[in-house]
């Protein structure tokens, strides 16, 4: 379980200043409520401040990813799950493993992004979630 205490919230602004993202990913206003909480608050009990702080660590430590990571999170992920759930239908039973392999998803994300524009299955995924609307 995350301990939300300043010294956590000190590691992630340190992080997200060495990695160049704290400035381009928080508002002002978001910069100044972490530094405040780490030097007036040790460790917040107030459930609004709690959520306030929580949006900003996922604001930054998605700043933070990888650009293949964040491409494994938004293409390669839903393709995994769209090719398991097919291999599913169509009796093979191991298939099951394949949307959450991590292996699988880096693959089928490499893939998707040396495809052609006009072939790239994440393009054929999208189309057909407007298709079935």
């Amino acid at each position: 379980m995350l301990v939300l205490d300043s010294r956590y919230l000190a590691h992630i602004r340190l992080e997200a200043l060495r990695r160049r993202v704290w400035f381009k990913a928080l508002s002002s206003l978001e910069r100044g409520l972490v530094d405040f909480v780490i030097k007036v608050v040790d460790k917040p009990r107030s459930p609004k401040l709690i959520k306030a702080l929580a949006r900003i660590i996922v604001k930054v430590k998605k700043a933070m990813m990888s650009p293949i990571k964040r491409l494994m999170e938004y293409v390669g992920k839903p393709l995994a799950k769209k090719i398991s759930a097919i291999a599913l239908r169509w009796g093979n039973k191991s298939a099951a493993k394949w949307a959450e392999d991590e292996g699988f998803i880096k693959y089928l994300t490499i893939t998707d992004i040396n495809n052609i524009p006009g072939f790239r299955l994440s393009d054929s995924l999208s189309a057909s979630r407007w298709t079935n609307m």
